[in-house]
Formats: structure tokens, sequence, C-alpha cells
């Protein structure tokens, strides 16, 4: 075989048998770098911390165990949908996008290490849109919870069918080749009988993914719209979200779209027989649909608020630390966050002033020596 003979397509597919050897780079170049980590760590701190991985990580569990645990107490909360107002319902769905957002931009993440570039497919990204996608469906279900017939069976069933299909379509893109034999291909061409078409194991497995996303597009969505028309959101509603349809558009009109990419791409058929814009193809439809969602998301609780103010909880809803923190930089003048960083200074120092003063200026010591 002669690689200048070959096209885009074909050394996709050539180059897979290197993948352990872009994997052991990733992770040896990862192993490298946490190591003089760990050592600027150790000048850091020298020996004023026994223990300073131990204590880095508790660091951050005490940073983000909190918001964990109570995201996770919320998440527990899902069979009780039915019974809670659409504020609340909102609430749970943006907590869902939260995950839907962390989780896609972590697959994104760790796909540049190429650990799971099976065949030289991104098995990241097919696992990133296992989890986000099944979580989309299900926001589409707890929105309108309480006039679902079967809400809880409805909830799983979505969720563990969507997650199921999509790695079903990543097996299929592992395999080589076009969905039908070469041969049975050219009959059916010259003979249009269906009966001569012998279909591979790549065109089982992607039959069964198409017929899943069209099961979704045209059974599950519409049903959901259905319901949603039944209940009366077609008209104002205090206990239905007013742009629900839209949300609903944004995953109907744009996740077609990505098997039809899949088509032309180097990861499914390679019509195109350019590997090049493989990836930035997945890239841009997925900014766009779940992007859209999330936008979309964003608009139906700013208009349930904007609608219905009587239904705001009375209390003020507690700040998150993040929004703590960026609030301080956060101003409209140019020197705002001057101005408070200063300020903070200023309470420091008022407030360790007699210890600052008598601390000799021969034994001031900086942070790195």
């Amino acid at each position: 075989m002669v690689l200048e003979d070959l096209n885009d397509f074909e050394l996709f597919r050539a180059c897979g048998p290197l993948y352990p050897a872009f994997a052991i780079e990733s992770l040896t170049s990862i192993i490298l770098g946490l190591f003089f980590t760990y050592l600027a760590l150790r000048i850091v701190v020298r020996t004023d911390v026994k223990q300073p991985i131990n204590a880095v990580w508790l660091m951050i569990r005490d940073y983000i165990s909190p918001a964990a645990d109570q995201w996770w107490t919320l998440m527990k909360t899902w069979p009780d949908m039915p019974n809670k107002p659409c504020s609340d319902r909102i609430a749970y769905c943006r907590n869902l996008n939260i995950a839907m957002c962390i989780a896609q931009a972590l697959a994104a993440f760790f796909s540049v290490f190429r650990w799971l570039h099976i065949g030289n497919v991104n098995g990241l990204r097919y696992l990133g849109y296992a989890f986000t996608c099944s979580l989309m469906q299900a926001e589409l279900v707890v929105l309108i919870a309480p006039y679902v017939p079967c809400y809880k069976f409805n909830v799983v069933a979505v969720v563990i069918f969507t997650h199921a299909f999509l790695i079903c379509g990543w097996i299929g893109s592992l395999h080589e080749g076009f969905l039908f034999e070469d041969a049975s291909w050219e009959f059916f061409k010259s003979s249009w009988e269906v009966a001569d078409l012998v279909i591979t194991n790549k065109g089982i497995t992607i039959g069964i993914t198409a017929s899943c996303l069209c099961f979704l597009c045209f059974v599950q969505m519409p049903f959901l719209a259905l319901c949603y028309f039944c209940a009366g959101g077609c008209r104002a509603n205090r206990d239905l979200p007013y742009h629900y349809l839209r949300l609903m558009c944004s995953v109907w009109f744009t996740w077609p779209a990505f098997p039809c990419w899949w088509m032309v791409s180097a990861e499914g058929l390679g019509l195109f027989g350019d590997a090049k814009s493989n990836a930035v193809g997945f890239a841009i439809l997925n900014m766009i649909s779940k992007g859209s969602f999330t936008l979309s998301m964003l608009k139906i609780g700013a208009d349930h608020r904007r609608r219905w103010p009587d239904l705001a909880p009375a209390n003020k809803r507690n700040q998150s630390w993040l929004v703590e923190k960026l609030q301080c930089y956060e101003s409209e003048h140019p020197k705002g966050k001057e101005q408070k960083l200063q300020e903070k200074k200023t309470t420091e120092e008022e407030e360790d002033g007699e210890s600052k003063v008598q601390q000799p200026a021969a034994g001031v010591e900086t942070l790195w020596v």
C-alpha cells in the first residue's frame, strides 16, 4: 500500500493502529506535568505542609463537595416533579443543564489526550453525546411532568434508550467499510432489488441507531408536544413553560444533522474523502445544538419569572460562591475591580495590623524563596 495513493479518509482509517502510541504519549505527558507540578508545590510549601498532595485534594474537595452534594440532593427529587410547580421544574432542569454543559466540556477537554481514539474514532465524543443527549431528553419530560402519562417510566426509558443507541452509534463507527457488502451494493445499483443487498455489521449497528433517532424525533417528541398542547400550553399557563416548543425545536431540527454529517465524514462513510473537517463539523453542530438548547432554557426561566412574578420565592435565593467571587470583578466603572480589591486589602490590613507591625523587616519571606 502506497501512502501517496490514499485519500484523507483512507489514511484516517489506516492510522487507527497507531492509537496505543498516541494514548501512551498523552499519558506520559500528563504524568510528566503532574510530577513537576508536585515538585513546584513542594518548593512552595517546603516543610510547612507535611502532606501537600492530601492538603490540595482536601482543599479542592471543600470547594466542590458542597455544590456537588446540593446538586445530587436536588437530582434525587426527580420522582416528585409531577407534584412540583413549574418554577421548581425549571430550576431542576437548570441544574440538569449545568451537568450537561460540564460533561460536554470534560469530554471535549479529555478528547485532546486521544485516550479513547480507538481506530482513530473519538470515543469520548460519543460518550459525551450519550450522557448529554440523555439529559436533554429528560429535561423535555420533566418540564411538563404533571401532564406526561407514566412519567417515571417515560423518564427512565428515554434516558436509557438515548444513551444506548448513541453507544450503538459509536460501535458502528468503529467498523470500517460500507453499510452493505460491496458486491451486493453493485448488484443493487443495477437491479434495484432490495433482496440483493447484504448488510454488514456496520450497517446493522448504524441502522439501529438511525431507527432509534427517528423514534425520538417522530414519536417521543411529538408525543410530548401533544401532551403540552392538551394541557393548555398554547396559551398563557402558570404551570407550563411558555417557550417549551422552541426548546423542543432546538433538538428536533439539530439532531438529524449529526447523522447527516456522519455520513459524509471520515468517521462514517467518508463520502467527502477529507478528514480535516471531521472534528470541525461535529464541534459546530454540537455548539449549535446544545448552545441553542441551553439558551432556550435560560429564556424559559426568565420568561416565567417575568410573566408570573408572584410565583417567585419570597426569600432571596442564596448566591453560590462562584457568583460572589465573580461579582468582585464585575463593575460598570473601569476601576471597579481595583477599588474592591483595595478595599478588601485595607480591611485585611486593619484586622492584622498589630501582627504586621511587630514583625521584623529582616524576617519577612516571600512565597517562593
